[in-house]
């Protein structure tokens, strides 16, 4: 199956359903919905791609993300990133390199010299690239897998992965260091050249998914570099590269039906956002809604745009996560438990706050999987629960609900989960206090 070249879709500001028609014709796969909620305006956005030139040596790659604006401007800003954010990224070999980042953060600390923020980082510019860019030492893959397997860790953190013969395929992590460049690069280029021009009245969080084959000799291929088809087959494993910029979050579901966490939020809550700011715990006062703000203002400690921030560090610097996830066919049964989440996983689900302010992780992954369990499979596709969990957002929604913007991606295992919903009672609980309180209000 050929998809073609122009495979995007990205939410117009109108909160219209707007879809292209090759979106259209794979609802049972990728599923986006998006509601205002009870806010005047909708100022999320997200956008669902197919990257053709990065990761430049597999071919295709099938990029989802959210963006969650704030501000006078939020809503343009969310749009701006949907539209060009990670489509800036999808080219050629990039010709910039360690020199070029170090450039960047010059003219971060030309720009911005109130605080001591970029003024820091260049000077300690080495130390943070061999750090987080060159080695990818920073742990972040292993905080997110399971424990106690260390036995079976690569050299700079990627999981031991063998093929039929006991011969390892990837023992190290599993983007190069050119890779983890053109991230950290490409949203801080963007962040400084078009989304600080909206000025102080516009942020924006962006968390995204970039899903690509593994390159697995074992892994069957029907039609070169540029044949999508491995987004219907699933017939191999697959690298699943996960950026976070702010709140907004990513759940995978596993093959067990249980919620894991791929993402974790930058707030002032953080200990690691704390370190990286250096800020005194004793001097974060809550708001009115006991919420702490960084500078009295901002909610996320990393934002694109918000340059009253920007010399604090409100930067767009990504944390980077990397996994192999997908169908373990070809993988020998006794290799399966060193995948990081045992792969056959279920689905994905990008969310933003207005969702998982209102729902825990296990409990937007058992509303998917047991609307689907209602429903059938036939029914029940991912743009149909993406439409669902915004629905049952809305129902419990109070007047002062954020914006909710739910993407849905099938894996492997889409469907195969348990019939068991953990978190029933919970969001039934939830449902009855909202159409209570509906009542004492009418």
């Amino acid at each position: 199956m050929r998809l073609g070249n122009a495979y995007a879709y990205c939410k117009p500001s109108q909160n219209v359903g707007l879809k292209l028609d090759l979106l259209r014709g794979l609802p049972g796969y990728v599923g986006h919905a998006t509601s205002r909620i009870n806010r005047l305006e909708n100022q999320d956005n997200y956008s669902v791609k197919m990257m053709r030139s990065w990761p430049n040596a597999y071919g295709s790659a099938l990029n989802c993300s959210v963006f969650d604006g704030h501000g006078k401007k939020g809503a343009q800003l969310s749009q701006l990133l949907a539209n060009k954010l990670c489509s800036s990224l999808d080219c050629r070999e990039p010709s910039w390199g360690k020199q070029d980042l170090m450039r960047l953060v010059q003219e971060y600390a030309r720009r911005f010299p109130e605080g001591n923020y970029w003024k820091h980082k260049l000077a300690t510019f080495d130390r943070f690239y061999d750090k987080f860019i060159k080695n990818c030492n920073s742990k972040q893959e292993l905080l997110l897998m399971k424990e106690g397997d260390t036995t079976i860790l690569g050299q700079n953190g990627g999981r031991m992965i063998f093929d039929k013969m006991g011969n390892i395929i990837d023992k190290i992590a599993l983007l190069t260091e050119l890779d983890r460049l053109r991230l950290f690069y490409g949203f801080a280029k963007f962040d400084l050249d078009q989304c600080c021009d909206l000025g102080t009245a516009a942020g924006s969080t962006a968390s995204s998914i970039f899903l690509y084959p593994y390159d697995d000799p074992s892994m069957p291929t029907d039609g070169g570099k540029d044949d999508d088809s491995w987004i219907i087959s699933h017939s191999g494993l697959l690298k699943l590269i996960v950026t976070q910029v702010g709140d907004s979050k990513i759940i995978l579901c596993d093959q067990d039906g249980i919620a894991h966490a791929l993402t974790t939020t930058h707030h002032t809550n953080s200990s690691r956002e704390r370190r990286r700011l250096s800020l005194d715990p004793s001097r974060l006062d809550p708001d009115a809604f006991g919420e702490t703000r960084f500078l009295n203002n901002f909610a996320n400690t990393r934002s694109f745009g918000d340059v009253a921030g920007k010399p604090y560090g409100i930067s767009s610097e990504p944390d980077i996560f990397s996994f192999l996830i997908g169908n373990t066919l070809h993988l020998p049964r006794s290799e399966r438990s060193k995948l990081p989440f045992n792969g056959d996983e279920c689905f994905l689900a990008l969310v933003t706050d207005g969702i998982t302010n209102m729902l825990t992780d296990q409990e937007v992954v058992d509303l998917i999987t047991s609307t689907v369990n209602s429903w059938g499979l036939r029914k029940a596709t991912p743009q149909f629960v993406a439409e669902e969990t915004i629905q049952f957002i809305q129902a419990i929604a109070s007047k002062h609900s954020d914006n909710a913007t739910c993407l849905v991606i099938r894996l492997s295992n889409w469907g195969n989960w348990p019939n068991v919903d953990r978190t029933g009672l919970q969001r039934e609980t939830k449902l009855m206090n909202a159409q209570s309180n509906e009542t004492k209000l009418n």
